[in-house]
């Protein structure tokens, strides 16, 4: 089961964290600066499989992000890097090649297609064209509601400059 997933750059700035295990706030500090330190500091030709505490942590990096999960030990690592290399894939399909700022400036999307994937720390949805059926059809949901409500407040609004 994956304990976490955490999204980084290459400077260190964290973009994405999602926690299946509780946590307190001064443990995830900790594993966050440790994790970035251990991964940044890490040359590419080395192997993507770091033995870290009780913990297997698979990274893999992408462009200018670092894709990383933190896994029980009796996982399989390869299975891991499927499974990151899944949810970039279905990044790349919602978002038309996916880049830092669109995770950056729509993280709320992002989280939503994590979400959609994973469950628990398990993979949930390993059809990619299902999970971004899901996907869309609550963006229309999202969409129609904003709608309803801009018409809403356009029907509330009652001009009193005549008084």
């Amino acid at each position: 089961m994956m304990q976490f997933m955490i999204l980084f750059s290459r400077q260190g700035k964290l973009r994405l964290q999602k926690w299946y295990i509780s946590y307190s706030e001064r443990e995830k500090k900790k594993i966050l600066r440790d994790l970035t330190t251990i991964v940044l500091s890490r040359k590419p030709k080395m192997c993507s499989f770091i033995e870290w505490k009780d913990l297997k942590v698979v990274y893999r990096r992408y462009a200018s992000l670092y894709f990383c999960a933190a896994v029980e030990p009796q996982d399989n690592e390869l299975l891991t890097l499927e499974i990151i290399h899944r949810y970039v894939e279905l990044l790349d399909k919602y978002f038309g090649s996916v880049c830092e700022l669109d995770i950056i400036f729509h993280f709320e999307k992002a989280y939503y297609v994590l979400d959609e994937f994973m469950l628990g720390g398990e993979v949930q949805e390993t059809g990619k064209e299902s999970a971004l059926n899901d996907i869309d059809m609550q963006d229309l949901i999202q969409e129609e509601e904003c709608k309803t409500k801009e018409e809403q407040a356009d029907i509330s609004v009652v001009d009193v400059s005549g008084f």
